[in-house]
C-alpha cells in the first residue's frame, strides 16, 4: 500500500513542479510592457560618436585617359577616358593623336554616369596614322569645368 501512496504523492509534486516551470511561459499582459522605446540615441559620458558629420573631400577636376591603342584586330585605334570631379551631360570630349603624321582628331560627348562624366570609347581607322609612336590625349570642355587636359598615353602603330 506505501507503493501506491508514493506514486500518487510523486505525480502531484511533479506536475505543481511542472506548472511552476510553465508559468514565466504563458500569461501576463502584452500591453503592460514594462520597456519603453527611446526617442534618440543616447552615448555614455565621454564617449565620442565614431562616424564623420563632415562633408567628403570634393574631387579635383581632371581629364583622365582610361586607355589608348591599336586594337587586336590591327584596323582601328581606340580611346577612353573621362572627366573626373563633374557629373554632367553635354560636355565636349576631344581625343588627340599627335605623332609623325597629321594630327588625328575625334570627338565624343561627355555623359553623366553614376561618378564621373564618360567620354565612352572612341575608334578611328588605322589607315588614319603613320607608322610609329604616338601619344593620345584627352580634352574636356564644358561650360561648368572649362578646359581640362589628360596626361598622355604613348600609342605604337605598327
Amino acid at each position: 500500500m506505501t507503493e501506491w501512496r508514493i506514486r500518487p504523492t510523486a505525480c502531484v509534486v511533479t506536475a505543481l513542479l511542472v506548472g511552476v516551470g510553465l508559468t514565466g511561459c504563458f500569461g501576463g499582459d502584452p500591453a503592460q510592457s514594462s520597456a519603453s522605446p527611446t526617442t534618440s540615441p543616447t552615448l555614455l559620458p565621454g564617449v565620442e560618436p565614431t562616424f564623420k558629420t563632415e562633408d567628403p573631400e570634393p574631387i579635383p577636376l581632371d581629364a583622365v585617359m582610361v586607355f589608348a591603342g591599336v586594337d587586336p584586330d590591327g584596323t582601328t585605334v581606340s580611346a577612353s577616358g573621362y572627366i573626373a570631379g563633374v557629373i554632367e551631360n553635354g560636355g565636349t570630349c576631344t581625343f588627340t593623336f599627335s605623332g609623325s603624321g597629321p594630327d588625328v582628331i575625334v570627338t565624343s560627348e561627355g555623359l553623366a554616369d553614376s561618378k564621373t562624366t564618360s567620354c565612352g570609347t572612341v575608334q578611328t581607322q588605322i589607315s588614319d596614322f603613320t607608322s610609329g609612336t604616338w601619344t593620345a590625349v584627352l580634352s574636356y570642355q564644358s561650360d561648368k569645368t572649362g578646359a581640362l587636359t589628360s596626361e598622355p598615353l604613348t600609342v605604337e602603330v605598327p
